[in-house]
Parts: C-alpha cells; sequence; structure tokens
C-alpha cells in the first residue's frame, strides 16, 4: 500500500458544493455539443449520457469478501526520567489485523462530507477498490477485535446511506435543466438554418369516408417536402402524431368489432385479420396519386410508404409466444428506415390469460436489446415504446403494442 496511512472518512468537500459543482459541469456540457451532434441525436439520448456520466457512482461493499492480513509496527517509547536522569528509550511493537473490504463505485465518495456525520467519522484507507480497516489488537481479544472492525464497517455504511440522500438527486438536478437547453439550442440551430427537425407526414382523409370510427375533422394531404440543406444533418418525414393516434384508434375500435362480434372473426388467421383492417384504414384514408395509402407487404405488415420508403408499419400476429413475439419485433425493425419512423404490432390472444401475456411481452421488452425507453402505459392493453434502429441508434422508432382478445374456435 505504499506506507498509504488510514484517515478520517468523509471529511472533505460538503455534499452540498459537489452538488453543485456537478450540476454545473454537466450544463456547460450540454452547452458545448456541437451542432451536427444536436441535430443527428435524440434529446433525450444525450441527456441519458448527462445523466450517465455525472449521477454518483455511490460505493457497494462487497462484505461477503472480506479478508485480513496481520501487520506490526515496532517504535520507540522514552522510559521518561527518574530524578533528572533520562532512562532512555525502549522499543514497543504493536499488533494489527487489516480488513481488505472490497467495494464496487467510486471511492472518491467515502472522501465528501454528507450533511449529518459523526466526528471524527470512521478511519480507514481507500486503496483502489478496496477499503483497508486497521484494528490494533493489544489488550483485545478475537471478539473484541472482530467487533471493532464491524463497527467501523456499519459506520460507513450509514454515512453512506446519508450521502445516498444528499446527492441521489443529481440525476433530476441534471435532466429537465439539459432538457430545456438542449432543446432551446436545437431550435435556435434550426431556426438559424431556415430547417424544421422533421417533417410532419399529413394524410388527406376521404371526405365520403363512414362514420364507423370517428369523424375525420381535419383534411390533410400526404405531401412530404423535403428542404434542401447543405448541412450533414437532414430533415426526414416522419408520420405525424396525431395522424398516429388516429390509426391506432381505427385499430383499436377494429378489435372492439371483432369482440363484439366473435362469430364473424372466429375462423379468420392472421392474414383476414389484416385483410379487415386494410378495408377500414382505407376506407378511412385517400392515398397519394400512385396508388392506395395502405398496402401489405410479405404476409401480415400493413404499410405506408413515402418515396418507396416505409413510414408506418403495423403487424397482426396471434399470440404464439415470447420468442415469435420478438421475431415480429425484429422484423418490423428490419423494415423500418425513416427517423422517428412510428409503427405497431397488434396481438390477439386466444388463450384467456390477457394479463399473463402482457406481463411476458413487458418482461421481453424490458429486456430487448433496442429498447430505448418506455413503456409508456397508455392503456392497460396498449404499451408505448421508444426503439433504436440497428443500423443507427439515433433514429429512434415509437412503436406501439396493443394486445386483444379474439375468441377461440368452438
Amino acid at each position: 500500500m505504499n506506507g498509504q496511512q488510514p484517515s478520517y472518512l468523509f471529511s472533505g468537500h460538503s455534499c452540498f458544493d459537489v452538488a453543485r459543482s456537478v450540476a454545473n459541469t454537466s450544463l456547460q456540457e450540454a452547452r458545448s455539443y456541437s451542432e451536427n451532434t444536436i441535430l443527428a441525436t435524440p434529446v433525450e439520448d444525450l441527456i441519458a449520457a448527462l445523466r450517465d456520466k455525472y449521477s454518483p457512482d455511490f460505493p457497494k461493499m462487497r462484505s461477503e469478501e472480506v479478508w485480513i492480513e496481520e501487520d506490526e509496527k515496532t517504535h520507540e517509547a522514552r522510559n521518561g526520567f527518574d530524578y533528572g536522569f533520562d532512562r532512555g528509550t525502549r522499543k514497543i511493537t504493536t499488533h494489527y489485523v487489516k480488513f481488505h473490504v472490497p467495494f464496487a463505485g467510486d471511492g472518491s465518495i467515502f472522501h465528501i462530507q454528507p450533511s449529518n456525520r459523526t466526528l471524527p467519522g470512521p478511519s480507514a484507507l481507500v486503496n483502489g477498490q478496496e477499503l483497508v480497516i486497521t484494528v490494533a489488537t493489544t489488550n483485545k481479544n478475537g471478539a473484541q477485535v472482530k467487533a471493532e472492525f464491524e463497527q467501523t464497517l456499519r459506520s460507513i455504511e450509514q454515512h453512506l446511506t446519508t450521502l445516498f440522500r444528499d446527492l441521489g438527486n443529481i440525476p433530476a438536478q441534471i435532466e429537465q435543466p439539459a432538457r430545456q437547453i438542449l432543446t432551446e439550442r436545437r431550435n435556435q440551430i434550426l431556426k438559424s438554418k431556415d430547417l424544421v427537425a422533421s417533417l410532419g407526414f399529413p394524410m388527406k382523409r376521404r371526405p365520403d369516408a363512414p362514420k364507423t370510427y370517428r369523424a375525420p375533422e381535419v383534411r390533410r394531404k400526404l405531401s412530404p417536402v423535403r428542404p434542401e440543406t447543405t448541412t450533414p444533418f437532414q430533415p426526414e418525414p416522419e408520420l405525424a402524431e396525431a395522424e398516429y393516434q388516429f390509426i391506432l384508434e381505427i385499430m383499436d375500435n377494429m378489435t372492439k368489432v371483432m369482440e363484439q362480434s366473435p362469430h364473424t372473426f372466429v375462423k379468420m388467421g392472421e392474414e383476414d385479420i389484416r385483410t379487415h383492417f386494410l378495408v377500414q384504414l382505407n376506407g378511412q384514408y385517400q392515398g397519394q396519386a400512385t396508388g392506395e395509402t395502405f398496402n401489405y407487404e410479405g404476409k401480415t405488415d400493413i404499410i405506408i410508404k413515402s418515396a418507396g420508403r416505409n413510414i408506418f408499419i403495423a403487424e397482426c400476429k396471434i399470440w404464439r409466444g415470447e420468442k415469435v413475439f420478438i421475431e415480429t419485433v425484429d422484423q418490423l425493425l428490419s423494415y423500418l428506415s425513416w427517423r422517428d419512423t412510428k409503427a405497431s404490432v397488434v396481438i390477439f390472444n386466444r388463450n384467456k390469460n390477457t394479463s399473463g401475456v402482457i406481463t411476458t411481452i413487458r418482461a421481453a421488452m424490458e429486456n430487448y436489446s433496442h429498447k430505448k425507453r418506455g413503456p409508456t402505459i397508455e392503456s392497460e392493453t396498449r404499451l408505448r415504446y421508444v426503439l433504436g434502429n440497428p443500423g443507427d441508434t439515433n433514429r429512434e422508432i415509437v412503436m406501439t403494442i396493443m394486445v386483444y382478445d379474439i375468441p377461440l374456435d368452438p
């Protein structure tokens, strides 16, 4: 240990100064991002990077891995004076037990002063990823040595708990100001370049569409425009959120019709179900001059295209377990290419255990490699996720998963 000596822990800079300094440094970094970084990277990803970088990595003691070593030190002590004569010195040897306690996390946190602490505080040496607690054995038996070590370790844990309360809100102190800084900078940059962040994908609904699901109040036309720019960042088409929600509502209401008319749909497979969705969607929208807005490729896809590329895809699947579900999500990701593309997976459950299916889906998505955020719970059977495109995680995909019961074939 290179002659290092134990010192009192938790006696350095105050937690308040540390929290203030970390927050300021993180926001300075947010202000320093380049224009291309701000335009090409989702704001939430930049915030997540700042949060991960500047959030305290609190030490976690690995008490089950403690190991010990013995040590001794010899020093000279004076014998005092006798009738004015110096009686010289003698050598005294002190025996120690050193407890090595491994920990994971940032060792510098042991030197931060919490809002409430004992004086002078626990004594130990921070040596790499170990705390070394030294206990002298003079006039002590084994039980007493062990008790002193355990008391010191408890004191360290108590101080860490206090620090966690003091510094645990640093991520929250970073997120909102950083979001404001990045959003304002992004808007300023786009304005200075006379761009828009994304091109909404307006759609014109048929004026004669039956009002089975919802009266089409807004008349729009499919006309994505890509303004020319010489900058590396290129705005790209996206399906407008209002239209996305309207499409999901049509699909949602279609499933309710299926639930209310079980005899009509009981023998239908995925392709037949998809055809019914296409009929309803095309009944509400009119496409571009080249043909229908909604079409399908492969076996079960419902697709909206722009300039030959997919902007919206929905897939209808009968529930066949977690493996098939993940394969479906993977397949959808392989179809999508635009930034901020929107998609949906509609699951039809014939097992009469919808809550169990949703639990399985949530567990599978929690560990899904391309998941970035979510779920947002839009209803008991509707989950919204943000996924990263496998080829470019800066391209985000909004995917809504909807689960419905459909009748079994009697």
